[in-house]
């Protein structure tokens, strides 16, 4: 049977020639194979037990491929979703509309440029070659990366896509430039929140060891500027008069044991190695992260089964925001209560 005037019930897009189409055994409705894993049974799998057929809705997904033709929207050419005649720029894959011609681009050699580069976006960063119309990449969730196409040791970026869940764009272009240039990106996020961004990001072995690092410098820090000894000194250098500034600490410093010397400058060595640690988290975070990725998807790819591995994916994957809202809740609390005690 020809689906190509029907569309799949999960995705409400049109099927095309060329399609991987799974048909449900029970009640016959068609699939993308990709749409049927995601949902991990047949759509209308609820309605089985009514002695349900797609004989009964087939006139509800049923395409009218003559509606291209009104003035009122646009078919994409490339995944063939409806789009309203006002916008250039289709808004489910980013395929450049021409509203005098509805179905091609004024240029049949630039079409064929186009889509090709439609099919696979050009590296994050890297120019499109000449003549040729740039897509807004924005459109696409996966930053240009086919479903099936390798990002990491057997993992796909569609796996990868599961996995990561939340900034999934930025993740893939970034794991894309390690893969084909073994280049990554600063990670401010990682810098600003240090040990915090992994637990959120479920690696919590380094949220562990950074928030333990970057806490432990904080709170000596504090503790060594709240005691008495440190107090004493800082209020009598403040109050030498003279030759004080910052070209000349030795002569203010002069008549001060080591251990004094020590004492002050003590909080300046642990304020240092806690900004120290957070840029070191900054440069190491993407391809920390991109390690876990690749890691955790082959331990379930390696342990479960058919549908099991996409719910995997989404759960053992993502983000872990409770976590690292409870690890931000006790840093502040830690470096502030001493202040009030």
């Amino acid at each position: 049977m020809e689906f190509t005037n029907y569309k799949c019930p999960v995705c409400d897009n049109q099927f095309t020639t060329g399609d991987d189409i799974v048909v449900c055994p029970e009640c016959g409705t068609p699939h993308h194979r990709e749409c049927y894993e995601s949902e991990g049974h047949c759509y209308y799998e609820d309605r089985h037990s009514q002695n349900f057929s797609f004989d009964n809705v087939s006139s509800q997904n049923k395409v009218d491929n003559d509606t291209s033709e009104d003035c009122e929207t646009i078919i994409c050419p490339s995944c063939k979703a409806e789009n309203p005649k006002e916008i250039f720029y289709c808004n489910k894959c980013g395929y450049p509309l021409n509203i005098q011609d509805k179905n091609t681009v004024s240029d049949p050699g630039q079409q064929n440029q186009t889509q090709n580069n439609n099919g696979k976006m050009p590296p994050y960063g890297m120019p499109f070659p000449p003549n040729v119309q740039q897509i807004n990449i924005s459109f696409d969730p996966m930053a240009g990366f086919k479903n099936d196409e390798p990002i990491g040791e057997n993992v796909t970026a569609g796996e990868m896509s599961k996995f990561v869940g939340k900034n999934t764009q930025y993740y893939l272009r970034v794991f894309g430039n390690i893969k084909h240039f073994n280049k990554s990106r600063y990670n401010f996020s990682a810098f600003l929140f240090s040990g915090i961004y992994f637990l959120y990001r479920k690696m919590i072995g380094l949220g562990i060891l950074f928030s333990i690092l970057v806490i432990g410098f904080t709170v000596c820090e504090t503790l060594v500027r709240l005691t008495p000894q440190y107090q004493s000194l800082a209020n009598e250098i403040l109050n030498i008069q003279g030759n004080y500034n910052i070209y000349n600490m030795s002569s203010v410093l002069n008549g001060f044991s080591v251990q004094d010397i020590v004492l002050l400058y003590l909080p300046i060595v642990f304020s240092a190695l806690k900004g120290f640690t957070m840029i070191i988290c900054g440069f190491i975070a993407n391809r920390s992260y991109y390690k876990h990725c690749i890691k955790k998807i082959n331990f379930i790819k390696n342990n479960y089964e058919g549908s099991n591995i996409n719910e995997q994916l989404e759960k053992k994957g993502g983000v872990n925001l409770p976590l690292a809202i409870c690890i931000a809740a006790a840093y502040i609390a830690i470096i502030y209560i001493p202040l009030f005690i």
